[in-house]
C-alpha cells in the first residue's frame, strides 16, 4: 500500500440483500486530499461512507483506512452527519456538545478526563467558538452551530475528516467562512465532504467522486457540468476553478 493512501478500496460491491447499491468501486484518496463527493439521492454515497467508517461490511471487496480494516482505524475519523442527533431544545452547551467526540476515544461512558478536555479546549479555538463553550446550543446561529460540530468531529484528534453536508441551510457568507476554516484544517487532516454544491467548493477541493452506484473519479479543473448531466440525467453548473499552486 502507497504510504501516503489513508483511503484504499478495490473491487467493493454492497447490497441490503437486493439489487447492488454499490458495484465495482476503486478509490485511492491519499493523505492531506480534499475530496469533494456527489451523486444524486439513493446513489450510495452514506453507504459508503459507513463502509469506510466500518458501520457496513461490504459483500466483496477490499477496504483498507490507514492500512488497517476499517474496524480498526475508526478512532482515527472524524464525523460530522448532515442531520444533528440531538433536539437543539435540548439543555446542554458548546463544551458538552464538543466533548461528545472523545467517546470512544478515552471514555464510552463520559467520565471525561484532563486530556478530553484540552483536546475539546483545542478543537474549539481551531474553529472559533472557544468564547461560546457555555453556551446552550439552542442559543446558537446556524453558522455558529455547524463550527460546534465540526470541533466535535475535531475533538477525536481525527487524521480523516468526514462531513456530510456541513453547510446545509446556511447562507452563502458561513458557507465560505465553513470552507475557508475547513482548508486550513486540510493542512494536516484528509478531508472527505458529500456535497450537491460543486460549483462552490471547487476552488476548494483536489478531486470530486462521483458516486451513482459505480464511481468514477475527476480532478477538479477536468470535471464539466456536461459530465455530470451524462451521469446523473440532470442539470448541474459545471465545476472549473484554476489553482493556485
Amino acid at each position: 500500500m502507497n504510504t501516503d493512501s489513508v483511503i484504499k478500496i478495490k473491487d467493493l460491491h454492497f447490497s441490503y440483500g437486493g439489487p447492488k447499491i454499490l458495484e465495482d468501486i476503486e478509490i485511492d484518496i491519499q493523505r492531506n486530499e480534499f475530496i469533494g463527493m456527489v451523486g444524486p439521492n439513493g446513489s450510495g454515497k452514506t453507504t459508503l461512507l459507513k463502509i469506510i467508517m466500518g458501520v457496513l461490511t461490504p459483500d466483496r471487496g477490499s477496504v483498507k483506512v490507514l492500512g488497517n480494516p476499517p474496524s480498526q482505524s475508526v478512532k482515527e475519523i472524524g464525523y460530522m452527519p448532515q442531520l444533528t442527533p440531538f433536539s437543539r431544545d435540548f439543555p446542554i452547551s458548546v463544551e458538552e456538545v464538543v466533548l461528545m467526540g472523545r467517546l470512544g476515544k478515552t471514555s464510552s461512558i463520559g467520565l471525561f478526563n484532563k486530556t478530553d478536555h484540552l483536546a475539546a479546549e483545542k478543537a474549539m479555538n481551531d474553529v472559533e467558538v472557544l468564547d461560546l463553550r457555555k453556551r446552550s446550543i439552542g442559543s446558537l446561529s446556524g453558522g455558529q452551530l455547524q463550527r460546534v460540530l465540526i470541533a466535535r468531529a475535531l475533538t477525536c484528534e481525527p487524521k480523516i475528516m468526514i462531513l456530510d453536508e456541513p453547510t446545509a441551510n446556511v447562507d452563502m457568507k458561513i458557507e465560505k467562512d465553513i470552507f475557508e476554516l475547513l482548508k486550513q484544517l486540510n493542512e494536516t487532516i484528509t478531508i472527505i465532504v458529500v456535497t450537491h454544491d460543486i460549483g462552490f467548493i471547487s476552488q476548494y477541493i483536489n478531486r470530486v467522486a462521483c458516486i451513482n452506484r459505480t464511481l468514477v473519479c475527476h480532478p477538479t479543473s477536468e470535471l464539466t457540468g456536461e459530465t455530470i448531466e451524462n451521469m446523473y440525467g440532470s442539470h448541474v453548473h459545471m465545476v472549473h476553478h484554476h489553482h493556485e499552486d
